[in-house]
């Protein structure tokens, strides 16, 4: 059994990687959508493939709505029967950060700096840009921030350091405590494997 996945962007594969392992659900082909903008437009055409296998669609919330339910209300999205869609509130940089204990270490900064509630963070991808001002690694600071006058939100190596963080750093069970969203994105993926755990065990088709 594969669940198939679309989402944003490459930095969220080591997340999603971690949160399928966590539900024993192993990752089919990965559907990079290169930002939110593709995936709302495939979004339908997901849902439908998603009647007759599993799913996972991760998107950030950013500033679209105030909150998720309302998010999905303006949207009139229907989960088919076997489609797991989440939003990371507000992006999924917040889910990384709940990891404070992994942040502290691999970004070298003081955990007191450290949100200690990164759902409410307002722009999460600014958050990790931030804490590598106050890094004590150069390194760090060079990846992730960028340089004076030239421009632009993050770093030269802001994405890669990221993906580095999170496939070598960042741990769910952690993260899980201190995220409701992502905690609350772990459970619906292990009761989505639960359910077509059963489904298949019946020798249904799906």
């Amino acid at each position: 059994m594969t669940i198939m996945v679309a989402f944003e962007g490459d930095t969220d594969l080591p997340v999603i990687r971690r949160l399928l392992e966590d539900a024993n659900l192993p990752l089919g082909h990965p559907l990079d959508c290169g930002g939110k903008a593709r995936l709302d437009a495939e979004l339908g055409g997901y849902n439908g493939a998603a009647k007759g296998s599993p799913w996972f669609v991760l998107r950030d919330l950013d500033d679209d709505a105030p909150c998720a339910g309302k998010f999905l209300a303006a949207l009139q999205f229907k989960p088919s029967r076997w489609m797991c869609f989440r939003l990371a509130v507000r992006e999924l940089e917040a889910w990384l950060l709940a990891d404070r204990e992994a942040v502290s270490q691999f970004f070298r900064v003081d955990d007191r700096h450290i949100p200690v509630n990164p759902d409410i963070e307002p722009d999460p991808t600014a958050t990790p840009v931030a804490l590598a001002r106050k890094s004590t690694s150069s390194a760090v600071r060079r990846a992730m921030v960028p340089a004076r006058g030239r421009g632009g939100q993050v770093g030269p190596l802001y994405e890669a350091t990221i993906i580095e963080f999170g496939e070598k750093a960042w741990q769910l069970e952690r993260a899980s405590q201190t995220s409701p969203s992502l905690q609350r994105a772990r459970e619906a993926l292990r009761v989505l494997a639960r359910r077509w755990r059963a489904h298949v065990g019946r020798g249904r088709s799906p």
